[in-house]
């Protein structure tokens, strides 16, 4: 079979490196697979440096044009299409109705559907032929706030590349930039969603512990002044420490005594799975996304419980056996099931049974 892969996002993100393993380990297996991307996305840019076979994406300076893409996917004479982001979605079904193309939608966010019937007949089985879950928790809220038949719904994990995390190491000069026993912190976007404000009112109620830990966040956003600010109010200011986007976030995650991941909605927390790799030790939020990632291999506390959260970190911190038990459990399930291999033998059984029908 010929696929091709419409991702119209010209930033770089979890999603689009996902995109980029995903037609990796595709060329990898012998499928033949082309990608559709914004021409000055940076998804583009390494796809092509990869030596996979990429097309820009007519018009996606503004907005993609669907007459221009879909005579660049008929040239290209691909099977069937998988569409990976919201405006690609909107452009794949138009795309895959002039050509007749079965469509595949990729669905990574546990957000519920808006209730208005555009967004119902855009989602909906007479666009797409199956939709590819990251998670149960994805699944389920797509499939309780749609109409879309359960059976045409599949779960596929996102995938973390095991290798690459098992050659990070440890960066003991990268800890001693902060002066505490204990390093504590996370990595992501600073936004609303992200939840950091809890991580800043957690870190101003372990100052009443006998604990000398130091927070840090890797990432950048709109909520940089915020949180900033509120650390300021709390009294934390000097052991909160944002460092901005980061292109070693591996490394920093690797040199962490513990992620502390606040995060309200969550599909499937690829960082999560990283540190489950890593062998970094998870408090986070207990969104149904990131819970069902950990699979009972961290420390779960209730958005806006700092007692519990207190309690979690401290334990996690200082309970060597049962620390090690959760970070030796999380590191093989992590090994088990959330495999690039796995990812992509799913996403290839999906589209098998896509072409079947």
């Amino acid at each position: 079979m010929h696929v091709g892969q419409i991702n119209t996002n010209p930033d770089w993100g979890g999603g689009e490196n996902q995109i980029l393993h995903l037609v990796q380990g595709l060329r990898a297996r012998g499928q033949r697979v082309t990608l559709f991307a914004h021409p000055q996305g940076e998804l583009l840019q390494r796809a092509r440096k990869t030596g996979c076979d990429v097309c820009a994406l007519p018009g996606a300076g503004r907005k993609p044009s669907a007459a221009g893409t879909a005579e660049t996917v008929s040239q290209a004479g691909v099977d069937l299409l998988h569409v990976h982001d919201s405006r690609g979605a909107s452009l794949g079904t138009a795309v895959g109705r002039k050509l007749g193309l079965p469509v595949v939608l990729s669905r990574r966010v546990a957000s519920p559907l808006r209730r208005n019937p555009l967004s119902r007949w855009k989602y909906s089985r007479r666009n797409f032929r199956a939709v590819v879950a990251i998670s149960n928790t994805v699944r389920d809220v797509f499939l309780r706030t749609s109409r879309f038949p359960a059976d045409d719904v599949y779960v596929v994990p996102t995938g973390v590349d095991i290798g690459e995390l098992d050659a990070v190491e440890r960066d003991n000069a990268f800890r001693r930039e902060f002066p505490g026993r204990f390093l504590v912190g996370g990595v992501g976007k600073l936004s609303v969603k992200k939840n950091w404000a809890f991580l800043v009112h957690v870190a101003a109620a372990m100052k009443a512990t006998d604990l000398d830990i130091h927070w840090v966040i890797a990432g950048d956003g709109g909520e940089r002044e915020a949180i900033e600010l509120l650390a300021k109010e709390l009294g934390v200011e000097d052991s909160i420490h944002l460092l901005g986007f980061r292109s070693d976030a591996l490394r920093i995650l690797k040199s962490l005594d513990l992620l502390f991941f606040p995060s309200i909605v969550e599909g499937a927390s690829v960082t999560v799975r990283e540190c489950m790799v890593l062998g970094t030790p998870v408090v986070a939020v207990e969104a149904a996304g990131t819970m069902e990632s950990l699979a009972g291999h961290g420390w779960g506390v209730a958005d806006g419980d700092i007692e519990g959260a207190v309690a979690g970190v401290a334990e996690a911190l200082t309970n060597q056996p049962l620390r090690d038990e959760r970070v030796s459990g999380a590191r093989r399930y992590a090994v088990e099931h959330y495999t690039y291999d796995r990812t992509v033998a799913g996403t290839i059984e999906v589209y098998r049974k896509v072409l079947a029908q």
